[in-house]
């Protein structure tokens, strides 16, 4: 049966790859984006596959921009059936040298923007008492890479908001699920936020993060495309599987398994392995 489903971050990576498996399978889906120039060409291929794709202004760091397009999209549908957080960013930078107002940015848009955007399309869902609400994690939301803390600090924030949600909205018929991408090759990372001081030669980590970063970039054999996180989204949603986490791929699942079977210090050594580090 149809659905109608919003997806935030709808311009290009995940959240692209979503809205596409989302309508290709013949769901109504309203593809949100910060700037909606971005989404000409999935209208164009909307109207090409003949899917129902509506591109809508959203910018989920706005609350004024965030009700202004739930109050379109209530409008039109009553009440969502599927709402895909997808909308992020990333933040590469130290711990120590971290700007106040580069660490407010990531958390504004990661974990508030998410917030908002249920603010406003979970009172007429729960007036219907049934949906389906999609936050797209990471297996970064359960462990963590040096240098990206910030960025993985608001996955697990999203994690146990996640968890909330299950518990609150269960007793009314509204569903929720974490999507866990692992390594994903996209332009994710032109929106991320590049620590003022990650590029500086005085910065005292300046040499250990180059070495963590060329360690991490060894392992993007394992790297899946987009369209491998949009084809689970489509499955959960069809699907409703049972529990809350659920991996897109074979080495995000490889990681999450093993970092609950493993103790602190079999983790760090395995993790220090998978970079070639010995110290």
């Amino acid at each position: 049966m149809a659905q109608s489903a919003l997806v935030t971050g709808s311009n290009s990576g995940i959240g692209l790859a979503a809205a596409q498996s989302l309508a290709g399978a013949g769901h109504k889906v309203f593809a949100s984006m910060r700037s909606p120039e971005k989404g000409e060409e999935l209208a164009k291929q909307a109207a090409d596959e003949g899917w129902d794709v509506q591109v809508i202004q959203l910018d989920v760091a706005d609350d004024a921009s965030v009700a202004r397009a739930l109050t379109e999209i209530n409008g039109v549908v009553g009440a969502l059936d599927v709402v895909v957080n997808n909308a992020g960013k990333g933040m590469q930078a130290s711990v120590e040298e971290a700007k106040d107002d580069e660490i407010l940015d990531l958390y504004n848009t990661n974990i508030l923007g998410m917030v908002r955007v249920l603010r406003h399309a979970l009172p007429p869902m729960r007036e219907k008492q049934s949906g389906t609400i999609v936050n797209v994690s990471s297996m970064g939301g359960h462990v963590v890479w040096p240098y990206f803390g910030f960025y993985h600090s608001t996955k697990w924030a999203l994690e146990a908001l996640t968890e909330s949600l299950y518990l609150e909205l269960a007793p009314i018929g509204i569903r929720v699920y974490a999507v866990l991408p692992g390594l994903v090759s996209s332009n994710f990372g032109r929106a991320a936020i590049r620590g003022e001081r990650v590029a500086d030669k005085t910065s005292v980590y300046r040499d250990d993060s180059k070495r963590w970063i060329e360690g991490f970039m060894e392992l993007m054999p394992n790297s899946v495309g987009p369209e491998t996180v949009g084809a689970k989204i489509l499955e959960i949603v069809q699907a409703q599987p049972d529990g809350l986490h659920h991996t897109s791929d074979a080495f995000a699942e490889q990681i999450v398994s093993a970092r609950k079977q493993m103790t602190d210090v079999e983790w760090f050594e395995y993790f220090r392995g998978l970079h070639g580090r010995e110290d």
